[in-house]
């Protein structure tokens, strides 16, 4: 087994049961960056097909807190990433779950109806209108720890694959043939009070941005979040570099490319335009592991982004500063700039 095999949106189980999730594409060869998702439970609301009960964690600040008390000698300071991250090593880790392997294994079942037929119908809509052959099933149905209110959460792990579905969804999208829909009214409030506490912005300023999204959405009346795999960038191959951080900075930045915005990791190719609070410095770069920042700014639009200041120190030799956002209280939106 090697890390670099499993990425954002595997999941794995530990010695002890738990079910930990990927984050990111770069890890240590030996070790996975990693947070729990699932701990075992006599209490649990979730349960296995073969009765193993789990609660689920919730948001990162609990998943961190559970990892900070529970597995704290996973919790290390790392050099390439620049703060204290959890790597989980290979070695305790007695279980894989692929995407695609249950990709594979709903696409070929018969359910009737329920979540599953949902995942089915949705994957198959893709299927048949792309080329694309790394599309994989990631969250609670990935290891059958869904409920029938769960969403559907797809995974391709292919750049241009990642292309093809984002074409096709951008066809698709609102169509009146299609199952394929941007989130009501009612689904766009229900989803801003999930995030309005970890990614503080207002109500009007997160429609606008949700509106213009297509990697999330409602298939038919279910929830769907699909995540596009990116492992081509250099900067994405551990130990390239040594990250150091500055402090939190509020920026109003102009996007000078866009081209990465619907991956993750995330990136926007920038230009600041007024450093409005704290770190000051020019950085080229905005980065987030985190769906939510996908798909937020094109080329030439104006946003407003608030995140810690990253020098990377690579061991070429060179430097480059970045805005990295996926801390509480890290956010992005449009805005219109005022000379």
């Amino acid at each position: 087994m090697q890390a670099m095999n499993i990425v954002e949106g595997f999941y794995f189980k530990l010695y002890d049961d738990s079910i930990f999730y990927a984050k990111g594409v770069s890890h240590p060869k030996d070790r996975v960056v990693a947070f729990p998702k699932y701990i075992r439970s006599v209490d649990g609301d979730r349960t296995t097909p073969n009765g193993v009960k789990y609660t689920k964690v919730g948001d990162i600040i609990n998943e961190y807190r559970i990892a900070m008390t529970k597995y704290s000698n996973y919790v290390v300071y790392d050099d390439y990433f620049g703060r204290k991250v959890v790597l989980v090593p290979l070695r305790d880790i007695v279980e894989v779950y692929s995407p695609i392997d249950k990709a594979v294994k709903i696409i070929n079942s018969d359910p009737t109806k329920g979540i599953l037929a949902d995942v089915k119908d949705m994957l198959n809509d893709i299927l048949n209108s792309t080329s694309a052959r790394t599309i994989g099933v990631s969250g609670s149905i990935l290891v059958d720890l869904y409920r029938e209110d769960s969403d559907i959460d797809i995974v391709v792990l292919d750049e241009n694959d990642g292309r093809k579905v984002y074409s096709f969804l951008s066809e698709v999208i609102d169509k009146p043939y299609s199952k394929i829909r941007r989130y009501s009214e009612e689904s766009v409030a229900r989803l801003y009070l999930t995030r309005v506490a970890e990614t503080p912005i207002g109500f009007r300023e997160f429609v606008a941005q949700e509106r213009r999204r297509i990697l999330e959405g409602l298939y038919g009346d279910r929830e769907y979040f699909i995540r596009l795999i990116d492992r081509s960038h250099t900067d994405d191959i551990y130990d390239v570099y040594r990250c150091r951080k500055l402090g939190f900075s509020t920026m109003m930045l102009r996007v000078l490319d866009a081209k990465r915005s619907i991956y993750t990791p995330c990136r926007y190719g920038v230009e600041v335009l007024k450093v409005l609070e704290g770190v000051a410095v020019d950085v080229e770069e905005v980065y987030s592991l985190r769906g939510r920042f996908n798909e937020i700014a094109a080329e030439g639009e104006t946003v407003v982004a608030r995140g810690s200041i990253e020098l990377l120190e690579y061991r070429n030799g060179g430097r480059k500063y970045r805005l990295y956002l996926g801390d509480p209280g890290d956010y992005m939106y449009l805005a219109e700039w005022v000379r």
